[in-house]
């Protein structure tokens, strides 16, 4: 399966970024990600929204999660210049541990106009994750820590083996690339049930944008000086975005609404668009039949506004986020939590019974519900099972339960899901969280 274009919605910026970059091959999802991020990293913690007990910063994780030879690599190193080139904020390439990391996020530095940093950020950017973190078991934990800027007021302390750390204010910005092979050795069942992966968005992509051998010029060659031109403005940003509600009418928040707790408030229309989607999609939650072990929708709601922050930063200097950024940063986000389904379905931690099925599914699923034979699907599952007895078992569980049909063609058996089950899981791996509906008899019994 092939993810769709991200949704723009009125991005000049963005846009262009995106445009600029349409003949490569690395999909444009890609791209789009590495302009949010390379905003992310140059505006740090300078601006946030009030969120009544915490400020809400425009920190993000990142990992673009395809297979080799999918060119993950050109858009991380665009991110890697276009931040470098701002110089406001150290930026950790090549192999590291996250001591040196910290190490380095604790070293003053003086910054362009003399001027000495009193906070600790960082912005980590690397083509492949598990080589840029050296090996250690506490990385990811250390990690999760320190994506919750909110929380991280003033000193952060860690006491680790060989030295002790005291941030101030840290701020970590993360941009990075894994496929199935390294990232199933590199992750362990603490790393997707612990947090890591309710915290990063994973960009999940399985076909290129196109082909192109790169002998011919570019008809439209990326400017990146023009677009580093504007990221320097957006650098020197500072303090909240206006509020998307307030309890009094103004000119800015004209929507009254009262929630379903009967608290009446006036609305910005981008307000008003995350307020109501906010208790619909908290409802579904409650009533999803397939359970989030990531908790990636537990904090759902802060991921889709950091998105809308930065979507507006890369339309306009405003500190603004109108109706179209938060459309565009729900549309996008729901499609994260189908990313991170994609990625941890079949992760380890699961039984070789269990990741067998999963990777069946996947199979199935990347055919877009074509028959595979019995023996092409045996040819590529041979390392998941340890015999034919097993394989057997296991298709006869899917084909007893109505997931996949089994037939005969020639001399040879063929397997092909349900179209219900085809439809079914097309709509888990889409983000939905609510049961599906498109089969209303089968879902009665």
């Amino acid at each position: 399966m092939s993810e769709s274009p991200p949704v723009i919605s009125n991005q000049t910026w963005l846009e262009q970024l995106i445009k600029s970059r349409s003949e490569l091959e690395s999909p444009l999802s890609f791209w789009f990600w590495a302009g949010l991020i390379s905003i992310s990293a140059v505006v740090k913690d300078s601006i946030w929204i009030d969120r009544q007990i915490y400020k809400l910063y425009p920190n993000i994780y990142v990992m673009l999660h395809a297979e080799s030879g999918l060119k993950k690599g050109p858009p991380i190193a665009l991110a890697n210049k276009l931040v470098s080139s701002i110089n406001n904020i150290e930026v950790i390439k090549g192999r590291s541990s996250v001591q040196g990391i910290l190490k380095q996020m604790g070293t003053g530095q003086t910054q362009p106009g003399g001027i000495v940093k009193t906070s600790s950020a960082v912005f980590i950017c690397s083509s492949e994750l598990t080589s840029s973190i050296v090996g250690d078991k506490v990385a990811t934990d250390i990690l999760t820590d320190l994506y919750d800027r909110h929380y991280n007021i003033d000193n952060w302390k860690s006491l680790l083996k060989m030295e002790s750390f005291e941030l101030k204010n840290p701020t970590v910005i993360m941009f990075t690339a894994t496929n199935e092979a390294h990232s199933s050795d590199f992750f362990a069942s603490k790393d997707v049930q612990g947090g890591y992966f309710a915290r990063t968005f994973i960009i999940h992509e399985s076909t290129a944008n196109r082909d192109n051998s790169l002998l011919l010029p570019l008809r439209n060659p990326p400017d990146d000086n023009k677009t580093i031109e504007y990221l320097k403005k957006i650098a020197k940003l500072k303090g909240p975005f206006i509020p998307l509600a307030t309890e009094k009418e103004d000119d800015y928040h004209k929507f009254e609404w009262i929630n379903p707790y009967g608290e009446k408030g006036f609305y910005s229309p981008a307000g008003i668009l995350y307020d109501k989607w906010y208790y619909d999609f908290k409802k579904s939650i409650k009533e999803q039949v397939i359970k989030d072990e990531t908790g990636t929708l537990n904090r759902f709601g802060d991921s889709v506004l950091k998105v809308a922050m930065l979507l507006s930063l890369a339309r306009d200097e405003s500190m603004h986020i109108q109706e179209s950024d938060m459309e565009t940063a729900i549309l996008n986000c729901e499609k994260l939590v189908g990313n991170v389904r994609k990625t941890t379905l079949g992760s380890r931690g699961l039984s070789q019974t269990a990741a067998f099925k999963s990777q069946v599914i996947h199979e199935l699923m990347a055919r877009e519900n074509q028959p595979i034979s019995k023996q092409i699907l045996m040819k590529k599952m041979w390392m998941h099972y340890t015999g034919l007895d097993e394989f057997n078992e296991i298709m006869s569980t899917f084909t007893v339960s109505g997931l996949i049909e089994e037939h005969n063609i020639g001399n040879q058996i063929v397997y092909q899901m349900t179209d219900a089950e085809y439809n079914r899981w097309l709509h888990f791996f889409a983000g939905k969280m609510t049961k599906y509906k498109g089969d209303k008899n089968k879902e009665e019994k």
